[in-house]
């Protein structure tokens, strides 16, 4: 197995080498879309939250 990823001068191999590239391209995407999938979950939290404020503000408004 270690003779198939380094060669005689110690040089890593092409294989090995466009797998870590093809790892790390993988990693970036998966980590773009967690980040936009949560940046999304935070702007629709906000807004349930401001909804919600705005319910209790009005509802504590006509309380006598």
């Amino acid at each position: 197995m270690i003779k198939k990823i380094i060669s005689k001068k110690a040089q890593i191999s092409l294989e090995f080498g466009l797998l870590t590239f093809a790892v790390i391209v993988g990693a970036t995407l998966v980590g773009y879309y967690m980040l936009k999938s949560a940046i999304n979950v935070r702007d629709i939290n906000m807004d349930t939250i401001n909804k919600s404020s705005e319910i209790t503000m009005n509802a504590l408004s006509t309380v006598d």
